[in-house]
């Protein structure tokens, strides 16, 4: 063999000797060293928390220097609900060697497998995810302090950091509520810490997936508390959402611009535990504005939100109480149709129009066509069909809870249109306080106040105090009972109370007082000047026919409400030649009239008083010379009002 040949095998052989003699010795010392405790001292110094490894500890050299350890705990804060903040089954990173020697700090991998993070919130608000390192001991020995190593965050870097299968959940000892969320998997790697982080992931919560990513300014000072930009994108089945903004992660407030829309409302508040109670509607919704995230609550503000056929904008705060949404602040509404809310459909929108009106909620043209559902039938209709004994659907009071400044356009209940209000509204449990401010229909002005109690499942009590002004009569008469006969500017004043579950026994429970006062008008549909000279004319057509009329100067009636029983005493008609005072009944259970008429003429000629009865839209009229039908109603009317003022006393 030659001698080079044999001189390269001898020191390739003693190299390769020396290799794994350096190996065995180097195995030797790693395991005399307790790797377990070193990394667990490590932890606590950088972390101020104790750490646990109760599993086994595996150490790696090449490529990179790697550990493997399994069943890690990271202490909890000092009386903390969880037991851990931090448990994973397996953490494995891998350092890179040769930055180490630069005070470099490069981490090629950190893998954490099935880890549980709890993240709490104490009584105090404060956090138990800010991190601070552990100071270290005092000496007692002569000489300077020793020095805990401190690893430099803008000269680390991680290559990769991924969560497989992990857990987290949340906790607000102040609200007595959180959340857990379950099959975490991220990814991400950022340069330092107090660089930029990109996260890319997906978890589920309550059953469904949510994909999710997330940029971050400053991961550090996130970890330290400290304000740090946020970037936000979410992805699922009930919501998507955009979220650019900043945060203070030691309190978990949030504060920038959202946008955000979703198929159903109403599922997304079930998902995230606090559903809406009854009712329909509240589905294709959209949100658009300044989101600011703290203490379990949501405040919008300067914000566009459209929901079902709803659109608006305003400065409002969403929250939960009770296991309930809770909704307060102020809101302005445009025009909108009440009535698929009260016959329980919902109205059809599409997801471009909810979203449209998000960002731009225009309010319509003035008498825009705004209906979407056929209007369901008046309680009381002079001309059409009995009320009906199909309970009235009050469930949708219970879906939330709020506490409102409320401002709104053009608003349809049943055939009424409202052009323009602004109220303050109170909705607890079922129970509704609404005091109404500057109404504006029917050419006219309104104002009072009316509650709603649906508590009680068995019976909905209803009170109405309102009073409206210089409206159009015949509009609003004809809107609100189909009785399109008066004509004129009117002033109503409406007290009542009521209670029960149909339209029917609303009408006949009702009780109560009421005031019509028509001036400058016209009664259409009978020649009262006429039947009051001679009472035979009244049962030729061109008396009472479509087309007959009594212009007057004014009308007014107070009327006494009892059971459903209008009664008045003070009823007066004045045209140009009559005064016509009156006294009646208006039985709404029985839908009759019985009204008697005794005309006076300051200008002398013969009148004579009369009797109006019979069924709506089919009256008689009638010579009452002997007073036969006085005789007979006033006691009624006495009663009535007698009934009236000892239950409204």
């Amino acid at each position: 063999m030659k001698p080079w040949l044999r001189w390269t095998l001898l020191i390739g052989g003693g190299l390769v000797a020396a290799a794994l003699i350096g190996a065995g010795v180097l195995t030797w010392l790693v395991l005399r060293l307790d790797v377990r405790a070193e990394v667990e001292r490590a932890v606590e110094a950088g972390t101020g928390r104790d750490a646990t490894i109760a599993g086994e500890v595996g150490v790696s050299y090449w490529p990179v220097l790697g550990l493997r350890a399994h069943d890690v705990t990271l202490a909890n804060v000092e009386g903390g609900r969880a037991p851990a903040f931090i448990a994973a089954e397996e953490i494995d990173i891998g350092v890179e060697i040769r930055p180490l020697f630069d005070r470099r700090v490069v981490v090629r991998r950190l893998v954490l497998r099935r880890p549980q993070i709890a993240l709490e919130v104490d009584q105090a608000g404060a956090p138990n995810w800010v991190l601070r390192p552990r100071p270290a001991p005092e000496s007692t020995a002569p000489g300077p302090a020793p020095t805990q190593p401190q690893v430099d965050a803008a000269r680390t870097t991680l290559q990769s950091v991924r969560i497989v299968d992990g857990e987290l959940s949340f906790f607000d000892a102040r609200t007595g509520s959180g959340w857990v969320v379950g099959d975490a998997n991220f990814r991400t790697a950022l340069d330092g810490l107090d660089q930029p982080m990109h996260v890319e992931g997906s978890l589920r919560y309550a059953d469904r997936d949510v994909d999710f990513i997330v940029d971050m300014g400053r991961p550090g000072a996130a970890m330290r508390g400290e304000l740090t930009p946020l970037a936000l994108q979410i992805r699922s089945e009930l919501v998507n959402a955009e979220f650019q903004g900043q945060t203070v992660s030691g309190s978990g407030e949030l504060a920038g611009m959202v946008r955000a829309d979703g198929p159903s409302l109403r599922q997304l508040a079930a998902w995230v535990g606090a559903p809406f109670q009854g009712g329909v509607g509240l589905e294709q919704f959209a949100v658009a504005g300044r989101l600011e995230i703290g203490h379990g609550a949501f405040a919008f503000g300067n914000a566009g939100f459209g929901v079902d056929r709803v659109r608006g904008r305003g400065d409002f705060v969403l929250s939960e109480r009770e296991g309930r949404p809770y909704l307060s602040g102020r809101l302005e509404l445009f025009d909108f149709d009440l009535n698929p809310y009260l016959i329980g459909e919902t109205p059809e929108v599409t997801e471009r129009e909810v979203a449209a009106a998000a960002e731009a909620p225009a309010e319509q043209a003035p008498g825009a066509e705004i209906a979407s559902v056929e209007p369901p039938p008046r309680a009381i209709d002079v001309r059409g069909d009995a009320p009906t004994e199909t309970p009235v659907d009050f469930s949708g009071l219970k879906a939330f809870n709020a506490d409102l400044e409320l401002v709104t356009h053009a608003v349809l209940v049943q055939s009424m249109r409202i052009d323009s209000a602004r109220a303050n509204l109170v909705l607890n449990d079922g129970y509704l306080a609404a005091t109404l401010h500057n109404v504006s229909l029917y050419g006219g002005s309104g104002r009072g106040r009316f509650e709603i109690d649906s508590r009680d499942a068995n019976s909905t009590r209803i009170v109405q105090d309102m009073a409206f002004n210089n409206v159009d009569a015949r509009r609003f008469l004809t809107d609100a009972i189909n009785y399109s006969n008066i004509e004129g500017r009117a002033e109503v004043s409406i007290n009542v109370r009521t209670q029960g579950r149909t339209q029917t026994d609303f009408i006949n429970a009702l009780h109560g007082r009421t005031h019509l006062e028509v001036v400058s008008g016209v009664l259409h549909g009978v020649d009262l000047g006429g039947v009051a000279s001679t009472i035979r004319n009244a049962l030729r057509g061109e008396l009472i026919a479509p087309e007959a009329r009594t212009p007057f100067q004014g009308f007014s009636a107070t009327f006494a409400i009892n059971n459903g029983v209008l009664a008045t005493d003070n009823l007066s008609f004045n045209t140009e030649d009559l005064r016509i005072p009156g006294i009646g009944l208006i039985d709404a259970p029985q839908r009759r009239l019985d009204m008697r008429l005794a005309p006076r003429s300051p200008r002398g000629g013969v009148v004579v008083p009369f009797s109006v009865r019979g069924p709506w839209g089919r009256f008689e009229y009638a010579s009452d010379i002997r007073d036969r039908v006085q005789a007979e109603l006033l006691p009624q009317v006495r009663a009535v009002e007698a009934a009236s003022r000892s239950r409204s006393g």
